[in-house]
């Protein structure tokens, strides 16, 4: 009897696992769910509602409605999804678990359809400070803000030292399989990894010129700039000579430096290059230093947007430049390569595309202010709104 009893149980478990199973919410419902009905209406983990709690959740599709409209589908059968509302469209990621609660939600492009890839132009050009937009299609210009004017561009300059290493790998100086060991005086500061790992570590050519590009790793950057040399990499930089390596920018904007960067600022170029041999014995700052207003932007790293765009129509091909699409969503496009750089007064996005019918676009936005910290999510919306004009 016991035997039966427990076969019957068994069955019944099966069932109640099945109905569980077929009850559970498809990724496009939730997502409907959760404009329609809202948040409450569906289940989460345990650990996304501790991560969003759903006040969050509610003030922030709140939020999304206000700014674009009414809700009117789903579009796609997987990530990523496409929100369509009345005014605009959301790109989408969300994972649910075994049992239909929501694990993973991520909205990464949020576009008014109501504006133009005129409007979108004209927010960066109408910013504080100093822009430059540069967009080419196939080639040819269709946008030309200021494109010939050289601004601070960040880390979007390791685009140089790519190329100098290109150059380098090509005449058979260097080889992509090349080790080199990692030496505590080119550690920089982050963004990056390799500031933290050991003295000594064998790191190949290709990983520290990837690292550079997806990572925009300083330790990398520095490495790479010492292997194939300042001149080579001054060929592509002709309004930052010397160039700088990541950890001379931020020695000169040390405040316990400040007696070389006085001195810096009025040299002669060769008076430059002998302070730069100096300088790798002070001390770097704290990176904090970099959280707030901007600090020295005329100490920094020049080019146009031309160039900028010439570089990476150059070096896309490279699959280490596919790594990181930037704010360019890959799914939408063949291929993305992307390079962007930043610190306060100071942001570049340069960004090459492939679409679907095999359209090649550039897009590259610069704004500085040497004032005051630049307001980069407008920035960034606007240049989201560029892309998906496109």
């Amino acid at each position: 009897m016991w035997r039966k009893r427990l076969a019957i149980l068994f069955v019944l478990l099966v069932f109640l696992e099945a109905v569980v199973i077929a009850s559970t919410i498809t990724e496009p419902a939730a997502l409907t769910r959760l404009f329609t009905d809202g948040p409450a209406s569906i289940k989460y983990t345990r650990q996304f509602e501790a991560a969003v709690p759903p006040s969050s959740m509610q003030q922030l599709i709140s939020q999304l409605t206000d700014q674009l409209g009414t809700f009117k589908r789903v579009d796609g059968t997987k990530n990523p999804y496409t929100i369509v509302l009345e005014h605009g469209t959301i790109t989408a990621y969300i994972s649910l678990d075994g049992q239909g609660r929501v694990a993973g939600l991520q909205f990464t492009e949020i576009i008014d359809t109501r504006g133009s890839l005129a409007d979108a132009v004209k927010k960066i050009t109408s910013l504080d400070g100093e822009s430059s937009v540069l967009i080419r299609k196939n080639g040819e210009i269709l946008v030309d803000h200021q494109g010939d004017t050289p601004l601070a561009v960040g880390s979007s300059f390791k685009l140089g030292i790519l190329a100098a290493l290109q150059d380098a790998i090509a005449a058979g100086q260097l080889r992509w399989d090349q080790s080199v060991p990692i030496r505590s005086s080119l550690k920089s500061l982050p963004t990056g990894i390799l500031q933290d790992w050991p003295e000594g570590t064998q790191v190949t050519i290709e990983t520290l010129a990837a690292l550079m590009i997806s990572q925009s790793d300083n330790t990398a950057t520095d490495m790479l700039l010492s292997k194939v040399g300042r001149p080579s990499v001054e060929n592509y930089l002709p309004h930052s000579i010397p160039v700088l390596s990541t950890g001379d920018m931020f020695r000169l904007k040390n405040p316990e430096n400040e007696d070389i960067l006085k001195q810096y600022r009025k040299a002669s170029l060769a008076l430059k290059r002998t302070l730069l041999t100096v300088l790798p014995h002070r001390n770097l700052p704290e990176a904090s230093l970099f959280s707030g207003d901007p600090v020295a932007l005329d100490i920094e790293w020049f080019m146009t947007a031309s160039e900028l765009a010439d570089l990476i129509e150059r070096l896309q091909h490279l699959d280490l430049m596919t790594i990181n699409a930037g704010l360019a969503t890959k799914e939408k496009w063949q291929r993305v390569a992307y390079k962007g750089g930043s610190e306060p007064g100071g942001l570049n996005l340069t960004t090459f595309l492939i679409d679907e019918e095999g359209n090649q676009y550039t897009v590259v936005v610069t704004v500085n202010n040497a004032k005051k910290a630049l307001d980069e999510a407008k920035i960034m919306e606007s240049y989201q709104a560029m892309l998906n004009y496109l």
